[in-house]
């Protein structure tokens, strides 16, 4: 089957918008992260949302039968919006007004064709944190990272932006058969050894975009995912999605290379020996999916005329950016550990000289 063929068309997107039930506003009603509610900025009335954790489990799909239950739904009107600078493909609801793209800050952004249908997500994890608390979680990183100056640690984010990004994760239980060799001590030749392992993978994280290459991303990737609540297009109002670009298939593959890797790791504990790979197979079952959104910040700041990009998860606060180093702090940590280690030197040269040692 052609990747992803089987989410085009699959159903037709609702025209509702998000109103406000007391005045019946649809312009500017937008998600609050603090309240986890929806709030209207004309009336000022606060929507109740259901709260992360409050519901059942999001049910995950079958991934043989996927093509069967498939959605493209998202319950609103959605326009996709595409960067011609990074190649960034973003979700808006119909009426929001889009001016730059979340991802480079480039102004030079078009609407994609009409009726652009994509498959909508099974659940979301909502923003919890606020744009406020975001700038915190930033400089108690600086704070605590090794070599960052005081001046470096005081900057403020710029050009913060708040957008609902798509993972697909997956379960799987996998049955590895295998031969290898096992290397004692004091033994040799290595006695070939045959065998069997057994893993449980539980919502593996793939991240379902190759448009936005972003290393940040895969280092606050920490999701509750306990805190999920089904999709509802509330959660969306006034914050834009990223589009998934990497499908169902090819998401699967990427996992499965993440699953090998762990089970080869596995297999080198065997017995608490060195152990050597020869060859081996693994057979994966009962294998399921989720797709689903998840909140990040992504900011930029500047110090000197050098701007660093950061990326901030909007559920737990994890940040993470690159950062200048204070060059004078790591001079002086070498100095220091050099001067150590010379005075370690001399100490034991004296010692036995003291103690009439014969020197090699």
């Amino acid at each position: 089957m052609p990747e992803n063929k089987w989410v085009i068309g699959a159903v037709n997107v609702s025209s509702s918008d998000v109103k406000c039930p007391g005045c019946g506003a649809s312009i500017g009603v937008k998600f609050d992260a603090e309240s986890l509610n929806l709030k209207c900025p004309f009336c000022g009335l606060s929507s109740q949302l259901p709260q992360p954790g409050s519901g059942k489990a999001i049910e995950e799909l079958d991934f043989n039968s996927a093509l069967q239950r498939a959605s493209v739904n998202w319950g609103h009107i959605k326009k996709l919006i595409i960067c011609a600078n990074c190649g960034g493909q973003t979700l808006y609801n119909a009426e929001q007004v889009t001016g730059a793209c979340p991802f480079c800050g480039s102004t030079s952004v078009t609407p994609a064709a009409e009726n652009v249908q994509i498959m909508a997500p099974q659940a979301i994890i909502p923003f919890s944190i606020t744009k406020e608390k975001a700038q915190e979680y930033f400089t108690d990183f600086l704070n605590r990272k090794s070599f960052v100056s005081q001046k470096v640690a005081r900057s403020k984010l710029e050009n913060i932006v708040g957008i609902y990004l798509p993972f697909w994760t997956f379960d799987a239980q996998t049955v590895t058969s295998y031969l290898g060799a096992v290397f004692d001590v004091e033994k040799e030749p290595a006695p070939y050894v045959t065998g069997f392992s057994n893993r449980y993978f539980d919502d593996l994280v793939i991240y379902a975009s190759d448009r936005i290459r972003m290393p940040e991303i895969g280092r606050i990737q920490d999701f509750d995912f306990t805190k999920m609540v089904p999709y509802s297009p509330e959660y969306l109002a006034g914050i834009p999605a990223e589009r998934y670009t990497v499908g169902l298939n090819d998401s699967w593959e990427r996992s499965k290379i993440k699953m090998r890797k762990i089970i080869r790791n596995d297999m080198y504990e065997v017995g608490k020996r060195r152990f050597s790979v020869r060859k081996y197979t693994t057979d994966y079952y009962n294998v399921k999916f989720r797709y689903l959104l998840a909140p990040v910040y992504i900011a930029r700041y500047t110090f000197g005329k050098e701007s660093y990009q950061v990326a901030i998860n909007g559920q737990t606060g994890k940040t993470y950016c690159e950062a200048p180093t204070y060059l004078l702090k790591l001079i002086l940590l070498i100095i220091l550990i050099v001067l150590v280690g010379l005075g370690i030197s001399v100490f034991f040269m004296w010692l036995m000289h003291y103690l009439g040692l014969p020197m090699s």
